[in-house]
């Protein structure tokens, strides 16, 4: 049962271990445990002069560790230059690679640069298989190379995005009823018509300035096949009532922090010239959101039309009644827990700095790939939030056996 420490060192199952060692030597600085490997192979650049023999871990590029190690407690662990030298049926050992002029060895002269393969232990190699890999896109069959199940996540919380061509049409969302955003309307109008970019209202800001093109109050004017990007100039709560006005994809929105709250709100006032620039010119970064959809189905069984797309989270209550509600919750369909509480909340990674902080949840980065199922006042002491994989499907049903009606 070895384990490699150092960088790009190896364990017992021929996985690449994580960079970054611990521990004080080079190449024979630990030991890998090699009964049930066929052939090892390491790839590595040495540019350190230390390689111990003892056993132990190490900080040394190439270190290779195996538990029990040189110690002798484990009798099927060896360091290199035991391999090397005793170990019965070991039939060819190659050396070969470039690396730089200052990598070193005690492999007898023969390790050049980094990379060495050991064959011949007499053991048969894995079968190969294949894998059936599934998200929310779709499923893909892979047969790893090298028969070794590796994976490594991308997280992609910061994306650079530019145009193939000249933004067209922006949507300006400002908060309702107050004199600070209307004040700033006209520039941001003028701004974009400067640049041949047409700009767009709701209707009842249209009705109240006069600025802008806009839509009937009752017409789906169908702004995401439109609207370029989108200019926010609010709180927090604007973002979230700029969410609902886009049901599918949202463009991207740069905002302006006008409003009492600024979690999500990264400009101020007296950037808008600049980042407005910015924006039509293809040069910044975006953070990419995800939102929840919540479908109700009653009681027999009918789904309500409407599907809830949210930003924050989605909250199920007592509401005004002062009963404990009892609901169960299940995962893919799998029982998950019983909950005897106030409610309980599923929320985003941007929801967690919301209502799910405030009910003892977790902040998460909005690059994580998850979602919060939090509590809210649960009657026992062991009930602490969760965080989820984002491809789950949580099912919480009021059961037939509940003190309170749905």
């Amino acid at each position: 049962d070895g384990s490699g420490d150092g960088a790009n060192g190896w364990n017992a199952e021929g996985r690449s271990a994580a960079a970054g060692g611990s521990g004080g030597g080079g190449v024979g600085g630990g030991q890998p445990a090699l009964s049930s490997i066929d052939r090892v192979r390491i790839d590595t650049s040495l540019t350190s002069s230390k390689s111990g023999a003892s056993g132990g871990s190490n900080d040394g590029l190439g270190g290779i560790q195996g538990r029990g190690g040189f110690q002798g407690n484990h009798h099927n662990s060896f360091s290199l230059e035991s391999l090397h030298n005793s170990v019965d049926g070991l039939q060819n050992l190659e050396t070969a690679a470039t690396t730089s002029r200052h990598s070193t060895s005690h492999l007898d002269g023969n390790w050049r640069g980094g990379k060495v393969m050991l064959t011949g232990l007499g053991a048969e190699g894995k079968v190969p298989f294949q894998l059936l890999l599934c998200n929310d896109d779709g499923c893909e069959v892979q047969e790893p190379p090298g028969r070794a199940i590796r994976s490594r996540l991308h997280g992609v919380p910061h994306s650079q995005f530019s145009w193939r061509e000249t933004p067209k049409n922006v949507l300006i969302i400002k908060k309702p009823n107050d004199k600070g955003t209307t004040a700033v309307l006209p520039q941001v109008v003028e701004i974009l018509r400067q640049k041949g970019i047409k700009s767009w209202v709701e209707p009842a800001v249209h009705w109240e300035t006069g600025l802008g093109a806009t839509w009937q109050q009752d017409d789906d004017p169908h702004l995401d096949k439109i609207i370029d990007f989108i200019v926010c100039l609010g709180g927090d709560g604007t973002i979230l009532w700029v969410s609902t006005l886009f049901p599918k994809a949202v463009p991207p929105v740069i905002s302006f922090a006008m409003g009492s709250l600024g979690f999500l709100t990264a400009f101020e006032e007296d950037s808008i010239p600049k980042a407005i620039d910015d924006v039509v010119n293809g040069d910044f970064f975006f953070t990419q959101r995800s939102r929840l959809v919540a479908h109700v189905v009653r009681a027999d069984g009918t789904e309500e039309h409407q599907r809830h797309i949210v930003l924050n989270e989605v909250v199920i209550d007592r509401g005004a009644n002062s009963t404990l509600i009892d609901l169960d919750v299940n995962i893919d369909g799998n029982p998950m827990t019983k909950v005897l509480a106030d409610g309980v909340m599923v929320s985003t990674p941007t929801g967690s700095t919301a209502y799910s902080l405030a009910a003892g949840g977790s902040m998460v980065h909005p690059g994580v790939s998850g979602l919060l199922f939090v509590p809210i006042c649960p009657h026992t002491l062991s009930f602490r939030p969760l965080v989820l994989p984002d491809s789950v499907v949580l099912t919480i049903r009021v059961p037939e056996t509940a003190r309170v009606e749905p």
